[in-house]
């Protein structure tokens, strides 16, 4: 047999693609390279992965013609808000080449935007699940704005009008408030929104003393580059912020997953500066109502008490003569109980008085005597016991008439 050069099979190649896929199909893969060339021309490489092991299953060469590619772009770009670039998910309409010198390619005819928007949505509603999962979604929402919040740490592009804009709306507002502003710069744009987003919330998290609150604020109202704030590390770093996260990343058509776990979410960077203009107003307000109802209370509590006063002074002089009165009586009962107690105890002590006096007359000598009885003295005291007189001894009887002296003659012991 013949042996084919490389071109010839080649060729036998391209002929048998051509003729075996004539038409134009509908693919969806991811753009692993893009760019655009200085002639005009797309040139890229879209793959696929494995859904399990994200290994690449699929390769192909891409490319779209200058012709095609400038109103592709357009549409595309005014349907996402984005350029075809790496890391996008794509649908785009292809044919089908070969050639024999750069091999198997596929051409860009069309590109359909709203897959690549619900690619985006998807992504989206993965990262929240996530958040979900891991119990920190809701963690900012949870935390209490103050009602003075008037220390601001601003987080956003340094030369982004909606920065300006914001600052300016803030500083010359209509009540005279004062804000404390400081930025703290960050990519707005671009694949190093999420990094540079998370470094400045650090920023802020170790001196989150100094601060009431924290605003993101890019300028814009489309929705281009949303994707970049896509980002799971950087939407749990605003979740677990010590301090509330109030965003206005300057969309009006959709939200990114920062709106979703920020404490308050805005459309524009001049809508968060009205929100806090507007919340400083109403606590002021709240403030001045307090302070009123605050007089009005202590004014109508004198009232009271000036009349409570006018009806006690009116009401004493009774009150006193009616106490008066009662502390008299009370006064009469009492000297009236002491006198009769203490002219019981006179009777009972004069009673007893008569009973001992009665007692002391019946032990009296003399009526003793008159009785019958005797009293024997010698040497002038009584005599009880005749062991006491020795013989020869006089004694002496008393009798209650006359008294009787005797010798003793003899011992009657």
């Amino acid at each position: 047999m013949q042996p084919l050069t490389l071109y010839q099979l080649n060729t036998l190649v391209k002929e048998v693609i051509e003729e075996r896929l004539p038409n134009r199909y509908w693919v969806q893969g991811e753009l692993s390279e893009g760019r655009a060339g200085y002639n005009g021309h797309f040139y890229g490489e879209m793959i696929q992965k494995d859904e399990r092991t994200a290994s690449i299953i699929a390769k192909a060469r891409v490319t779209c013609w200058a012709s095609t590619y400038a109103a592709l772009s357009r549409t595309f770009h005014e349907a996402t808000g984005e350029t075809l670039r790496a890391g996008l998910t794509v649908m785009v309409e292809v044919s089908v080449s070969f050639h024999q010198q750069y091999g198997y390619s596929l051409t860009i005819t069309n590109i359909d935007p709203s897959y690549t928007l619900g690619d985006m949505a998807r992504r989206r509603q993965e990262i929240l699940r996530q958040l979900e999962q891991d119990g920190i979604l809701h963690d900012n929402q949870q935390l209490s704005l103050p009602l003075l919040t008037q220390r601001i740490a601003v987080i956003s592009s340094a030369t982004a009008a909606g920065y300006g804009d914001f600052c300016n709306q803030l500083l010359h507002n209509e009540y005279g408030f004062y804000f404390h502003l400081q930025l703290f710069p960050a990519v707005m744009q671009g694949q190093h929104v999420p990094e540079t987003l998370i470094a400045a919330l650090q920023q802020v998290a170790a001196e989150s003393e100094q601060w009431d609150a924290v605003v993101i604020i890019r300028g814009g109202g489309s929705t281009s580059d949303l994707s970049d704030f896509d980002s799971y590390p950087l939407a749990a770093c605003i979740a677990q912020m010590p301090l509330p996260v109030i965003t206005g990343i300057g969309h009006e058509r959709d939200e990114t997953v920062l709106d979703y776990v920020a404490h308050t979410h805005l459309k524009t960077p001049t809508a968060v500066a009205a929100f806090l203009i507007e919340r400083l107003a109403a606590t002021s307000a709240h403030v001045d109502e307090l302070s009123q109802r605050i007089s009005r209370s202590v004014i109508e509590r004198i009232s009271r008490e000036q009349q409570r006063i006018i009806k006690l002074a009116s009401v004493l002089p009774l009150a006193f003569q009616t106490v008066r009165q009662r502390q008299e009586h009370l006064l009469d009962t009492i000297l009236l109980r002491i006198s009769n107690a203490h002219r019981e105890r006179h009777i009972r002590e004069q009673h007893r008085l008569q009973l001992l006096e009665q007692r002391l007359r019946s032990l009296d000598p003399a009526l003793m005597l008159q009785r019958g009885y005797s009293m024997t003295i010698v040497d002038g005291h009584l005599l009880h016991d005749a062991s006491e007189v020795l013989p020869g001894q006089k004694i002496t009887t008393r009798l209650a008439k006359g008294t009787i002296t005797s010798i003793v003659t003899s011992d009657n012991t």
